[in-house]
């Protein structure tokens, strides 16, 4: 039996490749790449995805560029398509609070703003790869 899926006397074992219905039923969750299991936890925990750094996004405003933001988050700043950007950080609401701060100070919105830990699904497929180069 795989650690903790035992709950009130009962094992439901659900195999599935869509990870939102493994997210939405599963207390638990087993990854199997190449015939073995290369990780168990919660949807929640499963693959450091707890610990994984988030993802800031957004569009600078007209006749605004990179060099005009805080230090803090330009050292952070990878362009998508010259106006969009993506900042990797492990602490969002400290880079979300220095974006917002910087935008308000100078009169501006940032309407596509966007913050994303990886998904289930970002998760899964890089634990299978690793597992078939590994």
């Amino acid at each position: 039996m795989i650690d903790g899926l035992r709950t009130l006397g009962k094992t439901v074992f659900l195999t599935t490749h869509y990870m939102d219905e493994a997210e939405q039923l599963a207390d638990r969750i087993a990854v199997i790449a190449a015939g073995r299991i290369v990780a168990t936890g919660t949807p929640a925990t499963l693959g450091g995805r707890n610990r994984m750094a988030a993802t800031i996004r957004f569009t600078l405003p007209d006749l605004s560029h990179p060099g005009d933001l805080p230090p803090e988050l330009r050292t952070l700043a990878v362009s998508e398509d010259g106006q969009r950007l993506a900042l990797a950080t492990e602490t969002p609401l400290v880079h979300v609070r220095a974006l917002a701060e910087w935008a308000l100070a100078r009169g501006l919105d940032l309407p596509d703003l966007d913050v994303r830990r990886p998904t289930l699904e970002d998760v899964y497929l890089e634990l299978t790869d690793n597992a078939k180069e590994g």
